[in-house]
């Protein structure tokens, strides 16, 4: 029985985030691409730091280039 809840959870999850998607792509009209551009760019950057960030707690420094 605990897997009918899971895949009605589930389900359940996959129209929630749909309807998002939707709902972000109907309202921000042209601006979606603009949008989708800045969240990915950010994305991007705020992983950067952290790796940046981790790398030095491990004692490498992340401004050296790899020698190849």
């Amino acid at each position: 029985m605990k897997w009918l809840l899971d895949k009605a959870a589930l389900l359940l999850a996959a129209i929630a985030c749909a309807g998002a998607a939707w709902g972000l792509i109907h309202y921000s009209g042209e601006w979606f691409y603009l949008l989708l551009f800045v969240l990915a760019f950010a994305g991007l950057f705020a992983d950067n730091q952290r790796l940046r960030t981790r790398l030095k707690e491990l004692g490498v420094d992340p401004s050296r280039r790899a020698r190849r």
